[in-house]
């Protein structure tokens, strides 16, 4: 049986469990219904998938390579409530304190370090990615699956090629690419591609 590595969105699952459960807050009113929500998930995690190696990945801020690029990438989205943004740096904290690695980088997104952590990863190591974010499933290979967050904290997809294909009509992961690039993407305020000569 082939070791596995299970690298987290961290950023994506500490967004959910923020919105599923109800607030909880310490004696001296910090937040931590976030953070408790997401290690409930990540010990699940750690029972269903039993891997050798772990890692968290986080956005660092909203400002990155992209946004140099495009100026309205993501620009739909609302501000981070600062009840969940604070509790950012303490879930951080608590995975590293149990010896998981928990990174960010400046202009990248959690994205950039989950899809390098699946491309350099051995060979012969099976990657398991959790996320709530669709562009992840580009990642897919003969080794590398997607445990799609599809509601809350524990409704859970499991994506390998064949499942993909099943959902995608035939598509092969690495196609999901031209598709958003053709459709657009509305959570990344991507428009639209015009096609063809504009009316007027």
């Amino acid at each position: 049986m082939a070791d596995k590595f299970l690298v987290i969105d961290g950023s994506s699952l500490i967004h959910r469990a923020f919105f599923a459960l109800p607030p909880l807050t310490t004696r001296k009113g910090q937040h931590t219904g976030a953070v408790y929500g997401f290690l409930r998930m990540f010990h699940k995690l750690l029972q269903d998938v039993k891997p050798r190696w772990v890692a968290a990945a986080f956005d660092k801020s909203r400002k990155t390579f992209r946004t140099n690029l495009y100026a309205d990438y993501k620009g739909q989205r609302k501000p981070t409530p600062p009840e969940l943004k604070e509790q950012f740096p303490l879930c951080m904290e608590v995975l590293q304190s149990m010896g998981i690695a928990a990174l960010e980088m400046d202009d990248y997104e959690a994205d950039d370090i989950i899809g390098t952590f699946a491309k350099k990863a051995d060979p012969g190591v099976e990657v398991y990615i959790v996320t709530g974010d669709r562009d992840e499933l580009q990642l897919i290979d003969d080794r590398t699956r997607v445990m799609y967050t599809k509601k809350g904290i524990s409704d859970i997809k499991l994506y390998d090629k064949a499942s993909f294909a099943e959902d995608y009509e035939g598509l092969v992961p690495l196609q999901l690419i031209d598709l958003k690039g053709l459709m657009g993407d509305t959570s990344d305020n991507i428009p639209c591609r015009e096609w063809g000569p504009r009316r007027r």
